[in-house]
């Protein structure tokens, strides 16, 4: 019967143990992955991949865990597809692929599992008498940063004695964000570009030729950083969005306020969006909506003025900032004036 260790290993291959298995068992050198045999896994890598892009997910089968070394050496090799690839968006959406699906197996372990998972990964956690997980104020502070929702501010929190208290659901996205946080990190490391083997690199143009076509099929826009009415300090969460990072709650209010004057459809914004990696439709969806005045009382929000973007510190002028007080200003400003230097 197969080990439970095992396909635990298999299940979240990022773990210490998976690694350790892997090394000990398999040649990981470039060389030797080209071999027969490595195919199923390099196929399964390719799959990894696709499912972050397509799906933001990366799932995992019972059937995956049967075949534990194949499942186990797709994981890096996937990340070598990754890196060789060295797009920032695709860098991030593996990432977020990642860590949504261990997040999503993590819900249905048992607590003890869940524990020893966080503990490996560097969150360690206690489970106390009342059936509840207690994290130290530091590890939570580290980790509860990428959300924004208020009952994660730690005022918000029950915190007794340096620790702060949560039921399974929220440790298991702390973890989540540092399962993200490492495999975004492996995918940085270079790739020796002589010695990729050939299969890989077809690999590679197997997952960019998904990829361009997954970008093709999104409604044709203008990108608003490319613009000439786009004022810096917008245009400069704008890029951070597109390549997959994780914007406060304020510069999403920033961002969405913008392209609703800007005449941008409820689905377009919402699409934006969707490269968020804590992205939700229906949340983002309700939000966009009521920003927009369809939702609640009817009201319209407007887009925050050039102080209140200077007080949350994201002010970033130009020459052509100069004079104006308001971010819808900027386009006037540009169109009455002399043509912008590219």
């Amino acid at each position: 019967m197969m080990s439970e260790n095992v396909l635990r290993a298999a299940r979240y291959p990022f773990l210490p143990e998976t690694r350790e298995f892997v090394s000990r068992n398999i040649d990981l050198s470039l060389e030797s992955l080209e071999k027969t045999g490595s195919e199923a896994a390099l196929k399964r890598a390719v799959e990894r991949v696709k499912n972050a892009l397509i799906f933001k997910e990366v799932k995992v089968t019972a059937l995956d865990e049967l075949n534990y070394v194949r499942e186990m050496l797709s994981f890096p090799i996937a990340i070598i597809l990754v890196s060789m690839i060295m797009n920032e968006y695709v860098r991030r959406m593996y990432a977020l692929g990642e860590s949504r699906g261990a997040y999503r197996r993590m819900l249905n372990e048992s607590d003890e599992t869940l524990l020893y998972i966080g503990e490996k990964m560097g969150v360690g956690g206690v489970l106390d008498d009342e059936n509840t997980i207690r994290v130290k104020i530091p590890t939570y502070l580290k980790l509860a940063y990428s959300f924004h929702a208020p009952h994660w501010k730690l005022v918000n929190r029950a915190v007794n004695n340096g620790y702060v208290s949560m039921g399974k659901t929220e440790y298991a996205r702390l973890i989540q964000v540092e399962v993200n946080n490492y495999v975004y990190e492996k995918t940085l490391e270079p790739v020796p570009a002589g010695a990729v083997p050939d299969s890989f690199r077809r690999a590679v143009d197997e997952i960019v030729e998904v990829w361009g076509r997954l970008e093709t099929g999104k409604a044709s826009r203008v990108p608003l950083r490319e613009r000439e009415d786009t004022p810096p300090c917008i245009g400069r969460i704008i890029r951070r969005m597109e390549n997959g990072e994780n914007a406060s709650h304020f510069e999403r209010l920033v961002v969405a306020t913008f392209m609703i004057a800007r005449s941008r459809s409820i689905d377009e914004i919402i699409e934006f969006f969707s490269k968020q990696p804590d992205y939700k439709y229906s949340v983002t969806k309700y939000q966009v909506e009521h920003l927009a005045g369809i939702r609640g009382g009817g009201k319209k929000y407007s887009v925050p003025s050039c102080r209140t973007m200077l007080t949350n510190g994201l002010c970033y002028p130009d020459e052509y900032c100069k004079g104006i007080k308001h971010p819808l200003r900027y386009g006037e400003k540009n169109v009455a004036g002399e043509p912008r230097v590219p």
